[in-house]
């Protein structure tokens, strides 16, 4: 990642002609953003962002760096403290970078495509609770594109995988019988997921309703209205609207991630169990989601201990 953005940088100061203090102002946002995926702030004391970024050697492999990290990024800017106007000028510096490598055939896809600043007052937390999550699910399917939501979100909680696997996943992928579900994760290994008895009964019908339409199911595991594999845009949409339809808006697919962590871990699940479920290499990803729980604990402590002097007066 740093000779890209070396090379970024001659690009906006020779081909660009930009003035030194706008060269600067990119250079440390994209600075920053190297030394958060790195995990390099050491005085962040509540450092719990999950970052799949791939890291060789000190540096970020730069075609690794996923929509989901640069999300995280703008939440630990939000989270510091940032104004808006320097978030927003953060998010314009990502923007720019990234679309350049893009346009010049460095990067097969840009991840800062989209990216928004989400707003302080429908900013939600990085994890939802049982009865939203329920909420968002519980929805009664009037017709095939009804069903196929309902399965795909009572597939995405109860696996806790990552987008691009529920988009890759394919029928023949399901087994039924024993409840479980093989994905393609990173570096393109294998592992099963696990389904509940939910998830496998809306899947049985959605391809029940599938089948009516476009035959006896094959290839992909979720389609979209043309019948074509599902997208990872397509499944962010699904995601967000059904969110907003149960009156949570900014929710997104690795909320659902985050929440499917969350909950395991709350309930006394093994942490390398739950490592292995969701994917990660190393344990010190999956550990952000202790300080999750342990802050949620705290607040449970704080609200109804007698003697912890935070109780609410009724």
């Amino acid at each position: 990642m740093i000779s890209e953005i070396d090379e970024f940088m001659d690009y906006l100061r020779i081909e660009k002609n930009s003035s030194m203090k706008t060269v600067n102002s990119y250079n440390t946002d994209l600075i920053l953003l190297y030394k958060f995926l790195t995990g390099d702030f050491h005085d962040i004391k509540n450092y719990n962002y999950e970052i799949n970024a791939v890291i060789e050697d000190d540096d970020v492999l730069i075609d690794s760096i996923s929509k989901s990290d640069l999300i995280s990024f703008i939440e630990f800017s939000y989270d510091s403290g940032l104004k808006k106007s320097s978030i927003e000028r953060r998010i314009a510096s990502i923007k720019s970078f990234f679309r350049y490598l893009y346009n010049r055939d460095t990067i097969k896809f840009n991840p800062s495509e989209k990216l928004i600043y989400p707003k302080k007052e429908s900013r939600l937390p990085k994890f939802l609770y049982l009865e939203q999550i329920n909420a968002i699910i519980d929805f009664t399917p009037e017709g095939l594109i009804d069903f196929r939501d309902r399965a795909l979100l009572e597939t995405f909680y109860s696996t806790g995988c990552r987008v691009s696997e529920l988009c890759s996943a394919d029928v023949s992928d399901c087994d039924f019988e024993n409840s479980r579900l093989k994905v393609t994760g990173k570096g393109s290994e294998d592992r099963i997921v696990f389904l509940t008895c939910s998830a496998v009964f809306h899947l049985k019908k959605y391809f029940f309703e599938r089948t009516k339409i476009h035959g006896r199911p094959s290839g992909p595991l979720f389609i979209n209205s043309k019948g074509g594999r599902i997208t990872e845009r397509g499944v962010f949409n699904i995601v967000s609207k059904r969110a907003k339809d149960a009156g949570y808006p900014g929710v997104t697919p690795h909320t659902l991630r985050h929440s499917f962590a969350t909950e395991l871990l709350d309930q006394g699940a093994d942490i390398r169990a739950v490592q292995e479920m969701l994917g990660h290499k190393n344990l010190s990803t999956t550990q952000i989601y202790t300080h999750t729980t342990k802050s949620r604990l705290k607040k449970i402590y704080e609200k109804y201990h007698p003697h912890s002097g935070k109780k609410k007066k009724d």
